[in-house]
């Protein structure tokens, strides 16, 4: 048996035995069909990535000019 779902980008899904669409059909039709919230989920991730390796090596190098003037001392 086969559906097609609005929004769904000329594709139709086969049902699994308990009815369902697969899970993994699913998830392709939505990234298909929503190509512009994919690159900004995408963009989010990278800023939150870049945000965390930048905070993080600013806190290392302070700590480390922490340590030089204390031992400098």
């Amino acid at each position: 048996m086969s559906t097609s779902r609005p929004g769904v980008v000329g594709r139709s899904l086969d049902l699994e035995r308990g009815g369902g669409p697969a899970q993994v059909d699913a998830v392709v039709d939505f990234a298909a069909s929503n190509p512009a919230l994919i690159v900004l989920v995408v963009f989010l991730l990278g800023f939150v990535f870049f945000a965390y390796l930048f905070v993080r090596r600013t806190l290392t190098g302070l700590r480390d000019g922490f340590d030089e003037g204390y031992r400098g001392k």
